[in-house]
């Protein structure tokens, strides 16, 4: 019966994307590469209905970001407890995000702007 039931399922398939303008992923566009220089400025890229993307997870990774030139993560309201829009802005910010259905879960999140820079004192001596 459960392999029935696996074989009746559609299967998606895994589409990488490219992005840099705004842009409302489809379900299918589950690996974002993302790109915001001073020609793209900021823009949103909105995730695809909770619902739909139910078992699904999707990679995002600014492949370039700054302060000015920022990325932001945006659900379309229909996930429960959103944690809030993401924001990239640094280059290779990036983050894991997977539907149950009813909720986006944020998970392995990558912030470069916050990893500590090596100091002089951290240094092994020569």
């Amino acid at each position: 019966m459960l392999e029935k039931r696996a074989m009746e399922q559609r299967e998606i398939p895994i589409k990488e994307v490219f992005v840099s303008a705004h842009y409302h992923l489809k379900v299918e566009e589950q690996v974002v590469r993302c790109h915001a220089d001073h020609s793209s400025g900021a823009y949103t890229i909105i995730l695809p209905p909770v619902a739909l993307a139910k078992g699904l997870q999707y990679f995002i990774l600014a492949r370039d970001a700054d302060a000015l030139n920022t990325i932001t993560i945006h659900d379309l309201d229909d996930s429960e407890c959103w944690d809030g829009d993401v924001v990239f802005d640094a280059k290779c910010d990036g983050m894991i995000f997977e539907s149950d259905g009813m909720k986006w879960w944020q998970c392995c999140q990558v912030d470069e702007s916050a990893a500590p820079a090596e100091s002089e004192s951290s240094r092994a001596p020569q």
